[in-house]
């Protein structure tokens, strides 16, 4: 991972990012919960960077097509 990377990953969750992770996490069974690094994932970071544990969390409850974004650096 590079620096700009990790550096998003240390930086506190914005208001608007915990609302936005909240939102997810309400929906998941309640045996399931979201760590602040998975929700940092959830907020910052494209789909195709994400843990494979948190997909398996969040893919019956997210629209994939909603976290897929153009990378820059393809």
């Amino acid at each position: 991972m590079d620096k700009s990377k990790a550096e998003l990953l240390q930086a506190p969750l914005t208001p608007h990012e915990t609302r936005w992770a909240s939102e997810i996490a309400d929906k998941l069974p309640d045996d399931i919960d979201l760590t602040f690094e998975e929700s940092k994932y959830l907020t910052r970071m494209s789909i195709r960077e994400w843990p494979v544990e948190l997909l398996s969390k969040v893919k019956d409850v997210i629209d994939v097509e909603d976290f897929l974004v153009d990378d820059q650096d393809d």
